[in-house]
């Protein structure tokens, strides 16, 4: 098990980078276009696509678990609506939505989304003509839209931001998906070879209190290793007089994103790295034991089987949906990193 799990992993982070990477060339590409097309295929492309791919099929999962509790949420509506709001902030980003610079526009367009879907929930249990159990269906449905829609657009969020320089943005969002992996890593490691603690039994017999400590320390140790990576351009040879001097790190626009801790004193720089760290990995394994109490409910042990040993897609997702919002909370929001 231990073996797969790492053959299975490597080749998820091994994936997770290649995405990225073409997600970045195809921006670079685009850098020169005009128009709409080219604005929106700056600010991202198989990213925001992939988001919503993988997190339509998590609602897919999630709607499996209701119906295993007798709901019947209104599953082809909230399919659309959640790419719907998931796709948002790639729209608004491009100007396809409003004409605002605001990097705040993208997420008030998300919560405009958000709003719509819920009053087109309401809509639907009207027309449904069937008053028994509406509470119960409604409150399935907007659990979908709330959860796997509006929790996940954060990555996109994160991605396509009106404010957010050049490809920063995907590197950023590469950062925390990473260090919210690594805890999740960390964890699972640790948890395996010393943990004799169990953390919250009735809802993860297999989590630990040990596990949990080691899912800490990988990930606040994985943001001081991405801080020791920010070195400045100069120190590297790397000068930015012309586009054929530029570094390797430059180029990619990755120089920025190794920079986001940056403040007026080193201290900072890394009390912000251990922070982000420590939030992110606490974040990524409350959304974790969220999906067991889930899968708790409605008796199955795993969301899906689409991958061996690791369960469905919303098993591989649940620590994103709640670790990346908060990722863009400190980063955007409360340090203003770009």
């Amino acid at each position: 098990m231990m073996t797969q799990r790492i053959v299975y992993g490597t080749l998820a982070i091994v994936s997770l980078v290649t995405l990225f990477a073409l997600d970045v060339s195809i921006a670079k590409i685009c850098e020169d276009w005009n128009g709409p097309v080219g604005e929106l295929l700056r600010r991202g492309s198989v990213l925001p696509l992939a988001t919503a791919f993988v997190f339509l099929l998590g609602a897919i999962e999630l709607v499996q678990l209701l119906r295993l509790r007798n709901a019947s949420p209104f599953a082809t509506y909230s399919y659309s609506m959640v790419v719907l709001i998931i796709l948002a902030p790639w729209f608004a980003a491009a100007g396809w939505l409003g004409n605002g610079s605001a990097e705040i526009e993208g997420f008030l367009w998300l919560v405009v989304f958000l709003a719509l879907a819920l009053v087109g929930g309401c809509v639907a249990a009207v027309l449904r003509g069937q008053p028994q159990d509406s509470m119960r269906d409604l409150g399935a449905s907007w659990l979908i839209l709330i959860y796997v829609g509006f929790l996940g657009a954060f990555p996109v969020l994160l991605r396509c931001g009106r404010d957010i320089p050049g490809v920063t943005g995907a590197w950023l969002l590469l950062i925390v998906a990473l260090l919210t992996k690594v805890s999740d890593i960390g964890a699972f490691f640790v948890g395996s070879l010393i943990g004799r603690h169990k953390l919250i039994p009735s809802v993860s017999p297999g989590k630990t209190i040990e596990g949990t400590v080691g899912g800490i320390v990988f990930s606040v140790l994985g943001a001081v290793l991405i801080v020791s990576l920010g070195i400045p351009s100069e120190a590297v040879g790397v000068t930015s007089d012309a586009d054929d001097s530029q570094g390797f790190m430059q180029k990619l626009g990755i120089d920025l994103a190794l920079s986001i801790f940056a403040g007026d004193a080193q201290n900072v720089q890394w009390f912000r790295a251990m922070f982000l760290g420590a939030a992110l990995a606490i974040a990524g394994q409350i959304g974790d034991l969220v999906e067991s109490c889930f899968k708790r409910d409605a008796g199955v042990k795993d969301s899906g089987h689409v991958i061996p040993r690791f369960g469905g897609i919303l098993d591989l997702i649940d620590s994103l949906l709640v670790a990346v919002p908060i990722g863009w909370i400190l980063l955007i929001v409360v340090w203003g990193v770009v």
